[in-house]
């Protein structure tokens, strides 16, 4: 029975693909403008079309217009899977097959599994998906990704620490990896995409309290994972609560050694109050990621 329902939720996703290259076949220029439109007829329940060309150019996108036109051959999810470039690669070759990868629901505005069916026409790839990895399955969504799960260290690392510090320890730890998995999705995305994800309050680079917030190496923000207002203030003379310039010494700290730790008071977005933070950055292509975590 399960690998009945399996079969019927991964034809959806093929269904709508042939659907697609139906209508590409009978006519190029409106398909790609039908696959664009997100209230058009290849939009259903969360599920839409996207074609890429021969190289990996996004040509069509059914929920993101933004997409269309740039080159999304070297894009990785956030695990690091070259999807895309997995995609052209089968279809130049095949021209169709499956790829399962991470991506944003629309619907859920979280990453999710996804797995996505494509086939090649006149050089074009179109492709449609499900969310929820196993179809069959009903998928959990956690607060945390298993890999930001602080992993315990080895017995004696931490010997001669209290119970206090060796948990302060752990989440310091997690604060880093975050940053460090930013950094990935930098590097492997680019700089349009990541910081737009960054920057999105929904995205998976804010997990309640913990965002991701980007500086240039003067310290210009870049990206904020809370606070859109932020985006592209002059913020390398801002004072906390006590006086303190955090945002000069992350600045000139990331330029002189790539990476270290700030201390400073700001404002909670979950408790609404003013806390203590301590935020690890780590400065990469020109710009320095940024986050913490309050009053550990």
């Amino acid at each position: 029975m399960e690998g009945y329902t399996i079969d019927l939720v991964l034809d959806k996703a093929s269904q709508l693909v042939k659907e697609a290259v139906a209508l590409y076949r009978k006519n190029s220029l409106v398909a790609l403008s039908e696959f664009s439109k997100p209230q058009g007829r290849f939009v259903r329940d969360g599920q839409y079309v996207f074609a890429l060309d021969s190289n990996g150019i996004m040509l069509a996108h059914g929920v993101n217009e933004e997409y269309v036109g740039q080159d999304f051959y070297p894009i990785a999810d956030v695990d690091g899977k070259r999807f895309i470039k997995d995609i052209v690669d089968t279809s130049n070759a095949k021209g169709s097959g499956w790829v399962e990868y991470k991506w944003l629901d629309p619907t859920t505005r979280t990453q999710r599994p996804k797995i996505v069916y494509f086939e090649k026409t006149d050089e074009v790839i179109i492709c449609s998906g499900v969310y929820g990895g196993n179809p069959a399955s009903s998928i959990l969504e956690h607060f945390h990704d298993a890999e930001d799960i602080p992993i315990p260290p080895e017995r004696d690392t931490f010997r001669g620490m209290d119970a206090q510090e060796y948990g302060t320890q752990l989440v310091l730890d997690d604060v880093k990896r975050f940053v460090e998995k930013a950094v990935t999705f930098y590097i492997a995305n680019g700089r349009a995409i990541a910081l737009a994800e960054f920057s999105n309050p929904r995205g998976s680079f804010v997990k309640g309290e913990q965002y991701i917030f980007v500086l240039d190496s003067t310290g210009v923000m870049l990206a904020h994972g809370i606070n859109q207002k932020y985006v592209s203030k002059d913020f390398y003379k801002v004072l906390d609560s006590d006086g303190k310039r955090f945002i000069r010494d992350i600045v000139d700290t990331a330029n002189t050694k790539g990476c270290g730790w700030a201390e400073y008071r700001w404002f909670n977005p979950v408790t609404k109050t003013e806390e203590l933070k301590t935020v690890y950055f780590e400065k990469t292509n020109g710009v320095i990621i940024c986050s913490g975590i309050y009053d550990y």
